[in-house]
């Protein structure tokens, strides 16, 4: 059955490729950081560590920390709701029997601005984009729930965590910010399904069932084909077309799209594919954020 699965692939295999090849020419820009709390609030360091980039990981790994990659940095003071996060959690510290990662993706919501400009206003949407990821794990469990929260602070981001492993949603409990936390109530794609009925959980989805890969995946799929954008020329013929792919400069995600096959351990296309329902399902019922801004 699964090489069945890897014959027809799931997700669009040319223009994937096409992405991790602008990937490799250094098109998008990134950093690798290290958070720190301090007095005055959370500092971001350039670091020297290296992401995860084998997949599957070996599971006698030593070290499977990897590190924060941003591609964009958070905006000053940012606005709650201009960023939304998804988690893929783990239960447990050290191990050396499982290749199963924490993964979290950053995901900066579309703006419409209004611009003051000398010749009138114009309005126009600044689009929407995945500006950080971490996927790995420490052998203290405490140390992995630190590094989502300090992730998750530095976006004041709502935050979506699959509470199939609850224990980073009690760590949010227990320091007093669930504020951060996505109640399941508010995760319209439960309702839409009916999912999670039986479930519990004040916070977070349960990923149960045909849940992820017959509804969840389809919406990361949607999410790389998407039209963006098109160039045209003075007659009206399309030259280009922007894809939604363009937006995932992650090449692990990538990666484990290309690999993707139902019951495959994808921990950062779970959390992805999350993201994106919640993200695209709450734009159409709240529609974009809006920004005025002035040349001046």
């Amino acid at each position: 059955e699964a090489f069945a699965y890897r014959q027809a692939a799931i997700f669009p295999q040319a223009l994937i490729s096409k992405q991790l090849k602008r990937i490799e020419d250094k098109e998008y820009g990134y950093e690798h950081i290290e958070l720190e709390r301090t007095e005055d609030g959370i500092e971001a360091k350039r670091s020297r560590k290296l992401p995860i980039m084998d997949f599957p990981v070996k599971k006698k790994l030593e070290d499977k920390t990897g590190v924060l990659v941003v591609w964009e940095r958070p905006i000053s003071n940012p606005e709650f709701g201009t960023y939304y996060a998804s988690i893929d959690p783990v239960s447990e510290g050290k191990t050396t029997t499982s290749d199963s990662l924490c993964s979290i993706f950053v995901y900066k919501n579309p703006v419409e601005i209004t611009r003051q400009t000398s010749d009138g206003l114009e309005t126009f949407v600044e689009g929407d984009k995945i500006v950080a990821a971490w996927c790995g794990r420490y052998d203290d469990i405490n140390k992995t729930h630190e590094q989502l929260e300090l992730i998750i602070e530095w976006y004041n981001a709502w935050t979506l965590v699959e509470n199939n492993i609850s224990l980073f949603i009690q760590h949010m409990i227990a320091k007093r910010k669930q504020k951060y936390l996505v109640p399941k109530q508010q995760i319209v794609f439960l309702k839409d399904l009916g999912s999670n009925q039986n479930v519990f959980q004040e916070y977070g989805w349960k990923n149960t069932g045909t849940l992820f890969k017959n509804h969840l995946v389809s919406y990361a799929i949607e999410f790389v084909r998407e039209e963006i954008s098109q160039d045209t020329d003075e007659h009206g013929n399309v030259l280009s077309t922007t894809l939604g792919v363009d937006r995932i400069p992650d090449k692990m995600l990538l990666t484990e799209m290309m690999q993707y096959f139902p019951g495959l351990n994808v921990d950062r296309l779970v959390a992805f594919s999350a993201l994106i329902a919640f993200a695209k399902l709450q734009q159409a019922n709240r529609g974009y954020l809006k920004r005025k801004e002035s040349d001046k």
